[in-house]
């Protein structure tokens, strides 16, 4: 009986919440994602007061249907630090708080989300989250990992983009077809780096060119996936898909759009200024290779003694370094060359300048096989370009439209065309998923977790949509804005859903513990570039140089010497060590250790989610780490350099700039009694300054012991809950 009854309960229940989530649903869960978009009717509310624009009417219709209340809403202090962070990456300045608070106007927000939108930084921070995406990096990968020096201009391509706002539909036509659809535009043929981002093994011994060249047209195809569709086509290279209706011979015909593609790299320089800088490389690569043969010859020296002494056939280079510093003439000579090469490699002079792209060389079109195991040695059926069957929707036409295309890219033939039909194949009105993915996207950055929860994965095994008419209403608005990114991020960050307090209450906690219905807002963790850049910002150091080619930081020589192939040399100017993170030359086998710690993309595979780990390397970096050490110091140089030193003043200064508010009473009387306690203790050292002293001097009149009290307690401040975490 008790059993019956359960069940009864049960039923009845999962009968009220489907009928709560799939509410003027007009298709089933499982074919949502694959009909064609159609903008739904905004849902009637009865809390229509709290109601900014349609957005709120999609949440409070759910949250009503559940019996829950919004949150109210945030501090205007924490709803700037919020927008700020969220929009351009960087902690809030004090000009920016100070004409914030000044403005008191019911118009103030609204300015500031312009405003914000508006900066440089904007195309930096959202750029990032593109470069995720497809998995952009300045190297190739695997072993070699060779460097790319002409992908920077890809990124520099995306953070315009973002910058002016550019219509996201040209965005992907751009990308995928650039040098077919607008091909008197240098602009659009760097977008089509797009298909060269991926990972290329490049490794020394017989090459198998099909298998390499296979590779390559996976890595073209799966992006797409990921990009553009949100799927995981790539499960179907060997297969159909076990999940979604997409099947092996879907996965060739859209390769075979790739099958004439190959890489191009367009040069941007004269005939007669290639010849004068392959002259200088070659002058740059002979002085190189005679420094290197001095150095081999005198450890080669070393070695012989070492295994006449020993009878070891072959010693480590620890032992030679050894046996190198017990002669004193060998040691400074061997010293000397190191320095000479060390200095040389920071000499070395550039690649020609040229244009990461793509183009179609191959004429006419390669055929393109059904692979059977997805290998290349094994080819099945021939295949056409096609559109796959899961993504046609009743008008859409399943034959892709496909004429040569004259490019200025090339000498001699035409491109075939077919990128160009696939580019306007997935920014059709009659595509059912390119919109919806691209602003689940952004949906995601602004509040921790997307409307569906996994964005490159809309299929089967997908996450469910926790708001589907709300993402159909979006993507709707999307397309109707002309595709504009800025147009979404507005309502999104002007709405009342956005300004919640990210403070729990009990109803909420208790029906909806993952807050999938948005009843408040997500607190969220400064990403790794953030953090890092944050850092900087107040530490009064940031570098806002923008664009041009990756900057190589110092790495620990533990760290540099990590690699397989070639050697790390740093960028010589220091100044450009602090650059935004974004312009730091990222190398994918190699990364800077607070990237690596703080779950930074790995940028072998599309990231459309970064993870979020917790550990005790995270703490250390943020406590111990040579990092935070010298900019808690700069940090407290900055300070006191003020008008005032007057210590509540201190402390106020030190809490808006990482904390973008002023102290609580009770905190001003820890600070106050940490600095007292902390000088005192550094009184008592009797090893005297440290060397943190060195980095920066502070103004004459102040007490070294003190400056050094201070830093400790902006190194404090850097290591709160509430400086990691944006409520």
């Amino acid at each position: 009986m008790k059993s019956s009854t359960t069940r009864q309960l049960l039923l009845v229940y999962l009968g009220w919440l489907s009928l709560v989530i799939w509410t003027s649903c007009p298709v089933a869960a499982e074919e949502w994602p694959f009909n064609r978009l159609q903008r739904p009717q905004i849902p009637p509310v009865k809390n229509s007061q709290w109601c900014q624009n349609p957005i709120d009417h999609f949440i409070l219709a759910q949250l009503e249907a559940a019996g829950l209340k919004p949150t109210p809403v945030a501090s205007r202090q924490r709803l700037l630090r919020r927008a700020t962070a969220d929009l351009t990456g960087l902690p809030v300045t004090l000009q920016d708080q100070r004409q914030f608070q000044e403005n008191q106007s019911a118009d103030a927000y609204r300015q500031l989300v312009d405003r914000l939108l508006a900066a440089p930084s904007y195309g930096e921070r959202w750029g990032q989250h593109w470069l995720d995406v497809v998995r952009y990096a300045d190297s190739d990968g695997f072993e070699y990992d060779d460097p790319r020096p002409h992908a920077w201009r890809y990124r520099d391509w995306v953070i315009q983009s973002w910058n002016e706002d550019q219509s996201m539909q040209k965005f992907i036509l751009e990308q995928v077809a650039g040098d077919e659809l607008f091909p008197a535009s240098p602009r659009s043929l760097i977008a089509t780096g797009l298909h060269r981002l991926g990972p290329l093994r490049l490794n020394a011994g017989m090459q198998n060119e099909a298998k390499n060249r296979q590779e390559v047209l996976t890595e073209m195809t799966d992006m797409i996936g990921a990009a553009f569709l949100g799927m995981t086509i790539g499960c179907a290279r060997c297969h159909d898909h076990k999940f979604d209706a997409f099947s092996q011979l879907d996965y060739y015909r859209l390769q075979s759009f790739f099958a004439a593609t190959v890489a191009h790299n367009q040069p941007l320089l004269s005939k007669e200024q290639q010849e004068l800088l392959l002259k200088r490389q070659q002058t740059w690569q002979k002085q190189s290779d005679q420094l290197t043969e001095k150095i081999t010859a005198l450890e080669e020296k070393h070695r012989n003694q070492i295994s006449k002494a020993t009878g070891q056939a072959n010693p480590s280079a620890e032992a030679v370094s050894r046996s190198i510093d017990k002669s004193p003439a060998d040691a400074a000579q061997h010293k000397r060359l190191q320095g000479q090469l060390q200095q040389l490699a920071s000499e070395q002079p550039a690649p020609a300048p040229a244009i990461m792209a793509v183009a179609d060389q191959k004429h006419p079109a390669p055929a393109t096989y059904l692979l059977q195991r997805g290998e290349p040695g094994h080819p099945g059926e021939s295949v056409k370009p096609a559109f796959p069957k899961l993504l046609q929707t009743s008008n859409s036409s399943p034959k892709p439209r496909i004429t040569p295309r004259p490019v200025n890219t090339l000498e001699s033939n035409p491109s075939s065309g077919r990128r160009a039909a696939l580019a306007r194949w997935l920014v059709s009105k009659e595509h059912p998923l390119t919109a919806r993915v691209f602003v689940n996207r952004i949906w995601q950055h602004h509040f921790g977790a997307a409307i569906v929860a996994t964005p490159n994965d809309f299929g089967a095994m997908g996450s469910a949509a926790s708001h589907p008419q709300l993402l159909d209403w979006l993507a709707s608005e999307f397309i109707d804005s002309g595709w504009s990114a800025k147009h979404i991020q507005r309502l999104i960050v002007q709405s009342a859903t956005y300004q919640q307090s990210s403070k729990p209450s009990q109803p909420g906690l208790e029906h909806d513990p993952e807050n999938e219905l948005l009843w408040r807002m997500n607190r969220k963790r400064l990403e790794a570039e953030s953090l890092r850049d944050s850092l900087l910002s107040i530490s009064g150091q940031l570098n806002q140089q923008a664009g041009g080619p990756g900057i190589r930081l110092p790495l620990n020589a533990e760290i540099a010497a990590l690699q397989y192939k070639g050697t790390w040399a740093p960028h010589a100017d220091t100044t450009q060590h602090l650059r935004k993170t974004i312009y730091v030359f990222l190398k994918r086998n190699n990364r800077p250790p607070l990237l690596e710690s703080f779950d930074a993309p790995k940028t072998m595979t599309s990231c459309g989610r970064r993870t979020k780990s917790t550990h005790a390397g995270q703490a250390l970096s943020l406590l111990n780490g040579e990092l935070f050490q010298q900019h808690s110091w700069l940090m407290a140089c900055r300070l006191l350099k003020t008008e005032t030193q007057d210590l509540d003043h201190l402390i106020e200064q030190a809490y808006r700039l990482t904390l973008a508010r002023p102290p609580s009473a009770q905190e001003r009387q820890l600070g106050q009694q940490f600095l007292a306690a902390q000088e005192t203790l550094i009184r008592q050292e009797t090893t005297g300054n440290r060397s943190l002293a060195q980095l920066h001097p502070v103004p004459a009149n102040v007490d070294s012991r003190f400056a050094l009290a201070l830093a400790d307690y902006c190194l404090v401040l850097l290591n709160l809950d509430e400086f990691l975490y944006i409520d």
